[in-house]
């Protein structure tokens, strides 16, 4: 560097290296890295520098550090997007209402492909997975993880992993908000009913009555959103 650097300007700076040397030098997740002293050496700066830009990097789940072993790229994660949303969630009501909108318009598009790549055999999943939800259902038993598959299975088609992992962040999320209203079980059968709807759409491969029967599945959704938002704010 031609001349030193200031906080946080040479911790971002650093950050920036080490990432840029991953991409450029082609490393996968496991791969490992220059150790921090090397990264001083290569960077005319101080070890400690190097070490805090490292700890930021390994909050944000670019890289691994293995005490006694080194530093190594750590595997794609949402991990740290999932506690920043979870906090913001907690702390501003605008954040849980936004990504519930987001949810809905991203699961508003990709429902209209679902229809088209879906299988026979994950439709027969979905069937199947619909029986033991009206068995959960009528016993009185939780079912949130059968209301989760459901949408893994339906999305599970369009083969994007990506998205299948933005899906599950979305859901762990809210999940994680403690907050009954989010999770109230009074609907259980009106929510059970409006699953079957959008099965027997997609069944019918008809993609704009299952767009709209999944936008009517969220409308109650989104009103109990609206007013556990309104619960944060007071």
């Amino acid at each position: 560097m031609e001349k030193p650097l200031e906080r946080p300007a040479l911790s971002q700076a650093i950050r920036d290296y080490v990432k840029q040397y991953i991409l450029d030098q082609g490393l996968s997740a496991g791969d490992p890295l220059p150790s921090e002293t090397r990264l001083a050496q290569e960077l005319g700066v101080g070890r400690g520098s190097v070490r805090e830009a490292i700890k930021a990097l390994q909050s944000l789940g670019i890289v691994e550090v293995r005490h006694g072993d080194g530093l190594y790229v750590c595997p794609y994660t949402f991990e740290p997007i999932l506690e920043t949303l979870n906090y913001g969630m907690r702390f501003d009501a605008t954040t849980l209402s936004e990504l519930m909108q987001i949810r809905v318009l991203l699961e508003r598009a990709a429902i209209e492909d679902a229809v088209q790549q879906i299988g026979e055999e994950d439709l027969d999943r979905l069937e199947t997975l619909m029986g033991v939800w009206e068995e959960r259902v009528q016993a009185g038993e939780p079912h949130k993880d059968i209301d989760e598959e459901f949408h893994c299975i339906l999305y599970g088609a369009l083969n994007n992993q990506t998205f299948n992992r933005l899906f599950e962040l979305f859901w762990i999320a809210f999940e994680n908000l403690d907050n009954p209203i989010i999770h109230d079980t009074s609907r259980a059968e009106e929510d059970l009913e409006k699953h079957q709807a959008i099965l027997d759409a997609v069944k019918a491969r008809d993609p704009d009555l299952a767009r709209q029967r999944m936008t009517q599945h969220f409308e109650y959704l989104q009103e109990r959103i609206r007013r556990a938002s309104d619960l944060l704010e007071a």
